[in-house]
């Protein structure tokens, strides 16, 4: 280990971490078979009616010399329709990338005094739209109206699915720190607002007041989910990692939630912060044993009394006092 393990917390063994893995994952399940249909239709439904006209436009935006500011113009003026525009790419592109190909911004004003921007933004997608789904584009003909049907139903599943594969990762992430924030709640923390606009950066002047803790607040120079004054006077600064996948799950441990860690022991040292991690969803057991090796506390959300057991026990004792 590169730092001393944080005093009074719980090291899981191997065996332990196992069993965890395997609860988290199989709740992970129920959750997942338990989505609703609904929120994909909802997503399609909403994706549909921007990308029809925007395919029917394509032939006379894309064949023509001029660029057609106001075909571009009414898109910009939503976020689902810039989501559409990126969307007729094979693969789709992000928006930062149209932005720095086309070098044009995407604001929605952007476009009514640069026709050049608007120009080179139908230029990228000429070069980049999905030959498969616009075969009339690549061959320079009129498009077949089952061809225009086709096109709309591709491009709206693929816009839904990665809608709802968008708000899937965010649920994970969101409902663990939603479940730490009411255990802190619960135990009688009450949230508090920085003391600084920098976060902390000084341990004296900048921690939260004894029993309140802190939300997305930086610690030093990283951020940290949830910030919570101890009772012994130590700071339990917490990443909140949903993962869906275990490939997934090493880029939220082992890259961003370690490398947060260690940045904090350095900072500030292991006698004044305690690194912890909740995780909720599916993790690969090694990667979270490498995570603990940091050092750094674990919690599972189906597990959350661990958590409290660990703060409560930071309370000086009667006889201590």
């Amino acid at each position: 280990m590169s730092a001393q393990w944080p005093s009074g917390a719980r090291r899981w063994s191997l065996a332990e971490i196992d069993s965890d893995v395997d609860t988290s994952k199989a709740e992970f399940r129920e959750r997942r078979l338990g989505e609703p249909l609904q929120r994909y239709l909802d997503a399609y439904d909403a994706a549909h009616p921007v990308l029809a006209p925007l395919i029917d436009g394509l032939e006379s935006a894309m064949a023509n010399g001029s660029a057609p500011r106001d075909f571009l113009r009414g898109l910009w003026s939503t976020d689902e329709g810039k989501t559409a525009f990126r969307y007729l790419a094979a693969p789709p592109i992000s928006e930062d990338d149209l932005q720095t190909l086309a070098s044009a911004t995407l604001g929605p004003r952007a476009l009514d005094g640069d026709a050049a921007g608007a120009q080179r933004l139908i230029d990228v997608m000429r070069v980049i739209v999905d030959p498969r789904r616009f075969p009339w584009l690549e061959q320079t003909r009129p498009a077949r109206q089952e061809e225009l049907r086709a096109a709309k139903l591709a491009s709206s599943v693929l816009v839904a699915s990665q809608r709802v594969q968008t708000l899937r990762r965010g649920d994970e992430k969101a409902a663990i720190e939603g479940a730490v924030k009411g255990l802190l709640v619960g135990m009688g923390w009450q949230a508090a607002s920085p003391r600084s606009r920098q976060g902390v950066q000084r341990l004296a002047s900048d921690s939260p007041a004894p029993r309140t803790f802190l939300t997305q607040t930086n610690l030093g120079s990283d951020n940290a989910d949830v910030i919570v004054r101890l009772d012994d006077a130590r700071l339990l600064a917490i990443e909140c990692k949903g993962s869906n996948s275990e490939i997934n799950s090493r880029k939220r441990l082992n890259k961003e939630a370690a490398q947060n860690a260690r940045a904090w022991l350095a900072n500030f040292g292991a006698g004044q912060v305690v690194p912890a991690v909740a995780l909720q969803g599916v993790f690969k057991a090694s990667y979270v044993a490498e995570a603990q090796d940091t050092p750094m506390a674990i919690f599972w959300g189906h597990r959350l009394d661990d958590l409290k057991t660990f703060i409560e026990q930071t309370r000086p004792s009667p006889s201590a006092a």
